[in-house]
């Protein structure tokens, strides 16, 4: 059976747009007593909502945001990373997380943070000090995970801009030699001298050097792209650059 305590530090703006939204998670109701007097010791101004399972803990998560859960890794036929990976999987929630367990349980901490726990605090030292310190370093370092998200994000979208550009440039070039080498050649069909005819003919042989470098050009462009921005990876055939991976015939028709 869940239970909503709302404690408000002393001194604290009572107003509830400044006030946290806290689930607490223990199958030990002292032990989550105890843990909410301490945050309200610690100057938090919040709603704890208290849940003694998983399944409760879910049934909270889905009625309302919440800011902080408190996950305690002792539970009553379950562990706490079963709760991480439980809040892990509500997209909706944006909650950081915070494992508590025993002493010397460095492997809990390790396997707990991969999961995407924001911090980790022994049981046996609960205090006022470690708690101000936790929720302080949940927060952020779920602000430098966004930012770490958002930086990728960001990444991918310049990565497929530069993709683009390079597709449509030597789309462009194609289009601009291929009506230049039809000129060259319509020029060299008329009755012309033989040194006008052979510059002519030297600046075809530009060009078709100049067509046979595009698909290079976007080679080292995809290479450059790969080295650089390794998060994001971008096939060289994607379909929306696809036909200007290979060369193409010169139509000069």
């Amino acid at each position: 059976m869940m239970s909503q305590v709302q404690e408000v530090a002393p001194l604290s703006d009572s107003d509830p747009l400044h006030q946290m939204n806290v689930v607490v998670l223990d199958d030990s109701e002292v032990d989550r007593k105890r843990l909410i007097r301490l945050c309200s010791e610690a100057g938090l101004n919040f709603e704890a909502t208290e849940v003694a399972s998983i399944s409760e803990m879910e049934h909270a998560l889905r009625e309302k945001d919440y800011d902080v859960v408190f996950i305690d890794y002792l539970l009553a036929g379950e562990d706490g990373l079963g709760a991480v990976d439980a809040l892990a999987r509500l997209e909706s929630q944006s909650a950081v997380s915070i494992m508590i367990a025993g002493e010397g349980r460095i492997d809990i901490a390790v396997e707990a943070m991969r999961r995407g726990c924001s911090d980790y605090m022994t049981k046996s030292k609960l205090t006022v000090e470690t708690i101000q310190k936790s929720v302080s370093t949940a927060f952020e370092r779920r602000m430098m995970t966004l930012s770490l998200m958002e930086e990728r994000e960001r990444r991918k979208h310049l990565e497929m801009a530069i993709r683009r550009y390079a597709g449509s440039c030597s789309a462009e070039m194609r289009s601009i030699l291929a009506g230049t080498l039809r000129r060259v050649r319509r020029l060299r069909s008329q009755k012309l001298s033989i040194e006008y005819g052979e510059q002519l003919g030297d600046l075809e042989k530009s060009i078709d050097r100049l067509w046979d470098a595009l698909p290079q050009f976007e080679a080292d462009t995809n290479r450059v792209i790969e080295s650089t921005y390794k998060p994001a990876h971008v096939a060289v055939d994607s379909p929306m650059i696809k036909g200007t991976a290979e060369p193409a015939r010169l139509n000069t028709s």
